[in-house]
C-alpha cells in the first residue's frame, strides 16, 4: 500500500466518524426532547388540559426559589390529573319552576288585599263633607243626602253627588262637588232666592226669577204674596232642562207679578187665574185682571184707571175687570 493510499483511507475514516459522532448524539438529543415533551393522550382529563401556575413550597414560605428550582420551572409543565371517575356533587338549592298561571294568581291576590286594604281602611272613610255658600239649607241635611258618612272615598262619584242634591233639593240653583284623597269631600252651592211666595191649594211654594219653584226653607222677608186658582196654562216643560230646572211659570210672568204689587192695595194679596191671568182684589168690591204677560202693563194700568172713573161716574158697581187685551177691555 502506497503512502498516498494510505492518505486516502485515513481521511475516508476521518470524514466518516463525524457523522457517525453526530448520529450517535442525535438519540440523545431526541430522547431528551421526549422526556420534555407532553403528549395529553396519555392522561385521562375531564377537560382540556391548560397550563397551571405551581407554587412551590418555598414560594408559599416567602423563600426565593433557587436556581435549580427556576430551571426546573422553566424546563417542565404543571399538569392537571384526574381524581378518576369518583362522582362529585355540589349541594344544590332547588327552586320550584312557577309558570305565568302562578304568577297571575301571586299578582291577583296581592291586589285583592290591596284594594280590600284601601277600602276598610279608616284613613279613607268619609266622615264629613264640607259645604260652602249655603245660607238656608243645613249641613247636616246635605250630608244626609250625600250617603257618603262611613263610605270609602272611592264610592264617591261627583257627578252622581250633584245630581243627588239637585234631585232633593230644587232650592239649589248650583252644585259643585269635589272629591280628594284620603277622605275629603268639598260642596260647593248656591240657593235660589226666591221672589214669589205662591199659594195653591193650601200648599206654599216658593218661586224665583227664572220661575222655578221649590219648596220654602226659613224665612225670607219682602216676598210678593200670590193666591193661585190654578196653575198657568202657557209653560210648556223643555226637554232639555233636567226636572229640577223646568219652570213653573214663565220668568215675564214673574217679572209682571213684581211690578204689579207696587199698585195693589194694602193688606191684598195679588191674585193668579189660569183664564184671565194676574190681577188684585180691589177693596171697593171687584177683582182686576191684567193677562198673564208683562206688555203694556203701564198702558194697561191707565186704561184699568180710566175704566174705574167711568164706572164711578156712571154708578156702576163691577164684580170683575179685565184688561188683558187692551183693544178689548172689559168688566162685569
Amino acid at each position: 500500500m502506497t503512502t498516498r493510499q494510505k492518505t486516502t483511507r485515513s481521511s475516508f475514516v476521518r470524514k466518516s466518524s463525524t457523522p457517525l459522532t453526530r448520529s450517535a448524539r442525535t438519540p440523545q438529543r431526541t430522547t431528551q426532547t421526549a422526556r420534555k415533551t407532553y403528549h395529553p393522550a396519555s392522561v385521562y382529563l375531564p377537560v382540556e388540559p391548560r397550563p397551571v401556575a405551581r407554587r412551590t413550597l418555598r414560594q408559599a414560605q416567602g423563600i426565593a426559589p433557587s436556581r435549580a428550582t427556576k430551571n426546573s420551572h422553566h424546563n417542565g409543565y404543571a399538569i392537571a390529573f384526574s381524581l378518576g371517575r369518583a362522582n362529585v356533587h355540589a349541594p344544590a338549592l332547588n327552586i320550584p319552576q312557577l309558570g305565568p298561571r302562578w304568577v297571575s294568581a301571586a299578582l291577583t291576590l296581592l291586589l285583592g288585599f290591596i284594594l280590600f286594604t284601601l277600602w276598610t281602611a279608616s284613613p279613607f272613610t268619609v266622615t264629613t263633607a264640607e259645604v260652602r255658600g249655603n245660607q238656608r239649607l243645613g249641613v247636616v241635611e246635605i250630608n244626609a243626602m250625600l250617603g257618603m258618612i262611613g263610605q270609602p272615598i272611592f264610592k264617591a262619584v261627583p257627578a252622581q253627588i250633584k245630581a243627588n242634591l239637585h234631585t232633593a233639593y230644587a232650592d239649589l240653583e248650583s252644585v259643585k262637588v269635589r272629591v280628594n284623597f284620603p277622605n275629603r269631600i268639598t260642596v260647593d252651592v248656591v240657593e235660589r232666592t226666591p221672589v214669589l211666595a205662591w199659594y195653591q191649594n193650601g200648599v206654599l211654594t216658593w218661586i224665583d226669577a227664572s220661575g222655578v219653584a221649590f219648596m220654602p226653607r226659613g224665612e225670607v222677608p219682602g216676598l210678593v204674596v200670590v193666591a193661585a186658582n190654578g196653575s198657568p196654562t202657557r209653560v210648556p216643560p223643555d226637554p232639555a232642562l233636567p226636572l229640577y230646572e223646568q219652570k213653573f211659570i214663565t220668568p215675564e210672568i214673574v217679572q209682571a207679578l213684581t211690578v204689579l204689587a207696587r199698585d195693589v192695595p194694602a193688606g191684598m194679596p195679588m191674585i193668579f187665574d189660569p183664564l184671565y191671568g194676574m190681577g188684585w182684589q180691589d177693596p171697593r168690591g171687584w177683582t182686576v185682571y191684567f193677562g198673564q204677560d208683562s206688555r203694556d202693563i203701564s198702558i194697561k194700568k191707565v186704561v184699568y184707571q180710566a175704566i174705574v172713573d167711568t164706572l164711578t161716574l156712571q154708578g156702576v158697581q163691577p164684580s170683575l175687570i179685565s184688561v188683558e187685551y187692551l183693544n178689548a177691555p172689559f168688566y162685569k
